[in-house]
């Protein structure tokens, strides 16, 4: 043990050396294919622009028309984001707002015009509206 002051604690080798060994395969694949089953896609909808500063190697929409929504859902890859720019609304705005994008969505994730099955969807919110009473939305 190392002191410091009146505290002691154990030394980084120690808690190191305590720990599980590093898994020896990734398991990534396997969960992406249990989330994400039958090529579905993430949808991330993002009401500020300063959330897809965060991320990288996935397309960003400014968009929602329903052939922006489906060339995106239908492109190679695990998601995208739909930038709403949304943060400012009123409550009654944003609910109009994601209401449409929803219905776009929806459309969109058809394979082709009539077909009553739409691909899976994991739609997410990345947005603070919830702090401004924009819940449930």
């Amino acid at each position: 043990m190392t002191q410091l002051g009146s505290l002691s604690y154990p030394q980084k080798e120690k808690i190191l050396q305590a720990l599980p060994p590093i898994w020896p395969e990734s398991l990534l694949a396997e969960i992406r294919e249990r989330l994400f089953p039958r090529g579905s896609k993430v949808v991330v909808l993002d009401d500020d622009p300063t959330g897809t500063q965060t991320v990288y190697d996935i397309p960003v929409i400014t968009e929602w028309s329903v052939e922006s929504l489906r060339r995106e859902i239908h492109a190679p890859g695990p998601g995208f984001y739909v930038l709403t720019n949304s943060r400012s609304l009123s409550p009654p705005e944003t609910e109009r707002l994601h209401r449409e994008i929803g219905r776009n969505l929806v459309e969109a994730a058809r394979l082709k015009a009539g077909d009553d099955t739409p691909l899976p969807l994991c739609v997410i919110s990345r947005s603070d509206s919830t702090l401004r009473g924009h819940f449930p939305l």
